[in-house]
C-alpha cells in the first residue's frame, strides 16, 4: 500500500483534475484561479444540495469526456467545465437530491458537454466568438421544460431561504439587491452568498468588482427611470445579467480603459430591455431567463467590435482584467504596429532627411513616409560643390528590399534630375512597389535610371538588391523614399509603420520605432554566435542555483512548446514565453508564478544578439514582474482609467562581448543588475538583480 501511495502522482492529480475543476468555479466570474475556484467551490456547499449537484455534474462531464478521449481538451479550457457545472447547480437549486435527480444531472451534464463542444467549434471557426454560457442556457431550458413531466422529482426551493446572517436583511434595499444578484450567479440569490462573492472579487480582481457594482447600478437605475418600483427592481435576482455583462465587456473581452468602461455601460443598458422582454416570454412557460440576455448582448458587442478592429479588443485574456491590462500596456509599448514592421532599405549608415509629418512633401495622405540620405561628419550630403550627381554620397548606392514579398510594379525609365531640380509631373520617378505577404505594400522611389534589378512578379526576400539610389521624380537630391500603403495603386494614402531593428547614432539599438529627422541610422545584424546561444530548443534543460539572503536553492528550467507553436521556459509552476525576432531575443510574457522566471524577465526582456559595439537599449516591463503585488493591484486599477499613469522602463548597455548591465526605474520600482552569457553553452551563465540592499543571484549549476 505504501508503495502504491509513493507511486501515486499527486502533482498530476492536482494539475490535470483538481486545478481545472476548481478553475471552472472561478471561470464563471472570468477569473480562472485555483485559490478563487476552491473558495467558490466551498461556497456552493453552503447548501449541500446545490454543492453536491454541481460536483456531480463536473465529475460526470469529465468522465464522459475521458471516455471519448477528450479529457485533456475538457480540462484545458474552463468553459468546457463551467457549463456542466452551471447546469448541475441549477438542478440542485430546483430539485432535492435523490437517485432520480442524480441520474438527471448525469444525463444533462453529458448533453451540456456535447452542446458545448459542438457550439464552441462552430462559433469559434465561423465567427471567432466564445461560447460563453449558451450551452448552460439551452440545456437548462430543456431540463426545466422536461421537468414538468417528471412528477417523481421533488421540488426543493418553493420558499425563500436565508442561510444565517440575518442582519444582512436590514441593509439598504439596493445593497441587498446587489448582493442577491451576485449570489444568483451561483444559484444562491441571497445577500450572504453575494457578499462573500463580492469580497472574493475584491481580493482577486478589484477591476472586476468595480465593474460588477457599476453594471448593477447602471441597470437598476435605468429600470427605476423606466417606472419600475424599487421592490420590483432590487428584488429581481435576474439583474445578475447586468453584473456579468459589465464584467465581460469592461474587463474580459475588452482591455480595461475608459472607452471599454463606457462600452460596458452601453452593454448593460442594452441588456435592460432584453432582460425585461425575456422575462415576459419565459415567464409564460414558467421559466427563469437564466443568462440569455448576458450572452446575447456580450456576443453582439464582441463580434461588432472585433470586425471594426476596436483598439482595446482583448485578444489575449490572461486570467484577470488586471493581468490582461498589464500585458496589453507593456506589449503595446514594446511592440507597436506588430505586423507592419519593415527593415531599412540600405546597408551602412544613412541619415533621415525627412520623417513622418515632414515639412516638405510628407503631408496629408502621404504623411507616413521616410526619406534617407548619406551625410558626412559636417552634415553635408555631398562632397565638393554638389554641382554633379556624382558629388552626392547616396547617388547609385544599393537599395535593398526592406521586406519579403512579391514585386507588383516597376518603373525604371525616368532620367535623374540635375541637383536642385525636380520632376513635378512624375512624382515618384523610378520606383519599385512590393507586396508584403502580411497584407500591405511598400513603395521605394527615386531610383537611378535603368538601375532597377527586379521585375514585376519577382519574389524578393528581405535584403534583396532592388536597384541603385538616384534622383528621379520629385527629388532635388539623391535619396531613398519609403512608405507603406494598403492598396496597390501608386500614390495611395500611406499608413503608419515601424522599422523593426536599427542602430541610432552608432550607439543605441532601437526596435519597433520610427527614426526622426536628422538621426543617423544603420541596420542591425545579429552575431551568429550569440544568436545560437539564445536559440533555445525544446527539451533543453538549464540547472541553476538561486542565492538570496544567505540561502541557496537549486532550480531547474526546461524549454517546452505551447499548442500555438510558441516556446516558453518553465520551472513547473510558471511559463516565461520567449522568442527571437530581427536579431533580438525577447521575453514576451509571464504566466503563472515563479521567482526565477520573474527574475529572468527583468534581466532578459530584450537582448540584442550582437555586442560587437557598446550598444545601449531600453525596454518596458509589465508591472507584474517589477513591483510588489499590493502596489501592482492599486496601480493597475488606477491605470485602467488612464493608461499612461504608471510604467516601468529598463535601460541596458553592453559591457563586453558576452555581458551587459541593466537598470529599471518606475513607480514603486528601482532595481539594477547584470547578465553574463554562457561562454561555452547556450543561454546565460549568471544573472544578478539588486533592489536596494537586497541582492539575488542566479548561477548555472
Amino acid at each position: 500500500m505504501l508503495g502504491l501511495l509513493r507511486r501515486f502522482d499527486h502533482r498530476r492529480l492536482l494539475t490535470e483534475v483538481v486545478e481545472p475543476i476548481a478553475k471552472a468555479y472561478s471561470g464563471i466570474l472570468f477569473l480562472p484561479s485555483l485559490r478563487l475556484g476552491l473558495a467558490l467551490l466551498l461556497l456552493t456547499f453552503l447548501d449541500l444540495n446545490v454543492g453536491l449537484s454541481g460536483a456531480v455534474a463536473i465529475i460526470s462531464a469529465y468522465l464522459f469526456a475521458k471516455f471519448l478521449g477528450l479529457s485533456k481538451t475538457f480540462t484545458s479550457l474552463d468553459y468546457y467545465i463551467y457549463n456542466p457545472l452551471l447546469v448541475g447547480l441549477g438542478i440542485g437549486f430546483l430539485f432535492k437530491l435523490s437517485p432520480l435527480t442524480l441520474s438527471l444531472i448525469v444525463v444533462l451534464s453529458i448533453l451540456t458537454f456535447l452542446v458545448t463542444y459542438t457550439l464552441s467549434n462552430v462559433m469559434g471557426y465561423y465567427l471567432g466568438l466564445p461560447v460563453l454560457s449558451i450551452p448552460f442556457v439551452l440545456v437548462s431550458i430543456v431540463a426545466y421544460l422536461a421537468a414538468y413531466k417528471y412528477s417523481n422529482l421533488f421540488v426543493y426551493y418553493l420558499y425563500p431561504h436565508r442561510p444565517g446572517w440575518e442582519w444582512l436583511w436590514d441593509l439598504p434595499q439596493w445593497l441587498q439587491g446587489f448582493f442577491s444578484s451576485l449570489g444568483a450567479v451561483f444559484f444562491y440569490p441571497q445577500p450572504l452568498v453575494g457578499l462573500l462573492v463580492f469580497l472574493l472579487l475584491l481580493r482577486f480582481s478589484p477591476i472586476a468588482a468595480f465593474l460588477a457594482a457599476t453594471g448593477y447600478a447602471a441597470g437598476t437605475l435605468f429600470l427605476l427611470q423606466m417606472g419600475l418600483t424599487p421592490e420590483e427592481v432590487f428584488g429581481d435576482p435576474s439583474a445578475f445579467n447586468f453584473v456579468l455583462t459589465a464584467v465581460a465587456l469592461g474587463g474580459v473581452f475588452l482591455v480595461p480603459h475608459p472607452k471599454s468602461y463606457l462600452l460596458a455601460l452601453a452593454g448593460v443598458l442594452t441588456a435592460v430591455p432584453v432582460v425585461e422582454a425575456a422575462k415576459v416570454f419565459f415567464q409564460y412557460y414558467g421559466l427563469p431567463i437564466f443568462a440569455l440576455p448576458f450572452n446575447a448582448v456580450v456576443l453582439l458587442f464582441v463580434y461588432t467590435l472585433s470586425v471594426l478592429g476596436f483598439r482595446y479588443r482583448n485578444w489575449l485574456y490572461l486570467g484577470s482584467p488586471e493581468r490582461s491590462l498589464d500585458h496589453f500596456l507593456a506589449y503595446s509599448r514594446r511592440f507597436p504596429l506588430v505586423g507592419r514592421e519593415v527593415g531599412l532599405p540600405f546597408s551602412g549608415r544613412w541619415t533621415v532627411w525627412q520623417g513622418f509629418d515632414g515639412e516638405w512633401t510628407h503631408k496629408g495622405p502621404w504623411r507616413h513616409a521616410l526619406d534617407f540620405v548619406i551625410t558626412d561628419e559636417e552634415g553635408k550630403t555631398y562632397r565638393g560643390s554638389g554641382y554633379y550627381l556624382t558629388d552626392y554620397y547616396a547617388y547609385r548606392k544599393p537599395v535593398l528590399s526592406p521586406v519579403s514579398g512579391t514585386v507588383v510594379e516597376v518603373v525604371d525609365g525616368f532620367p535623374d534630375n540635375p541637383p536642385g531640380q525636380a520632376d513635378k509631373e512624375n512624382n515618384w520617378g523610378n520606383y519599385v512597389l512590393i507586396y508584403d505577404w502580411r497584407g500591405f505594400y511598400v513603395l521605394l522611389a527615386h531610383f537611378a535610371q535603368n538601375s532597377i534589378k527586379v521585375k514585376k512578379g519577382d519574389r524578393v526576400e528581405r535584403g534583396t538588391l532592388l536597384g541603385l539610389c538616384g534622383n528621379s521624380g520629385y527629388s532635388p537630391q539623391p535619396h531613398i523614399h519609403m512608405h507603406v500603403q494598403l492598396t496597390p495603386k501608386v500614390g495611395a494614402p500611406t499608413v503608419p509603420f515601424v522599422i523593426d531593428a536599427y542602430v541610432r547614432e552608432g550607439l543605441e539599438l532601437r526596435d519597433y520605432s520610427v527614426p526622426k529627422k536628422g538621426e543617423r541610422v544603420e541596420a542591425f545584424y545579429p552575431d551568429k554566435v550569440l544568436r545560437e546561444k539564445f536559440n533555445l530548443l525544446i527539451e533543453d534543460r538549464f540547472d541553476f542555483v538561486l542565492e538570496k539572503e544567505g540561502e541557496r536553492k537549486r532550480v531547474s528550467l526546461r524549454v517546452e512548446m505551447a499548442p500555438d507553436g510558441s516556446f516558453y521556459l518553465t520551472d513547473g509552476k510558471g511559463k516565461l514565453y520567449f522568442g527571437q525576432k530581427f536579431g533580438i531575443f525577447y521575453c514576451y510574457r509571464l504566466e503563472g508564478e515563479g521567482e526565477v522566471l520573474s527574475l529572468l524577465f527583468r534581466a532578459l526582456s530584450k537582448v540584442p544578439l550582437n555586442f560587437s559595439k557598446p550598444l545601449e537599449w531600453e525596454d518596458h516591463l509589465p508591472l507584474e514582474v517589477a513591483v510588489s503585488p499590493a502596489a501592482k493591484t492599486l496601480a493597475l486599477f488606477l491605470t485602467s482609467f488612464y493608461h499612461d499613469l504608471f510604467r516601468v522602463k529598463v535601460r541596458a548597455r553592453a559591457t563586453g562581448p558576452l555581458s551587459f548591465k541593466f537598470e529599471g526605474r518606475g513607480w514603486k520600482a528601482a532595481f539594477g543588475g547584470g547578465v553574463k552569457i554562457s561562454p561555452k553553452g547556450r543561454f546565460v551563465e549568471e544573472v544578478l538583480v539588486e533592489e536596494g540592499e537586497r541582492k539575488v543571484v542566479l548561477k548555472r549549476a
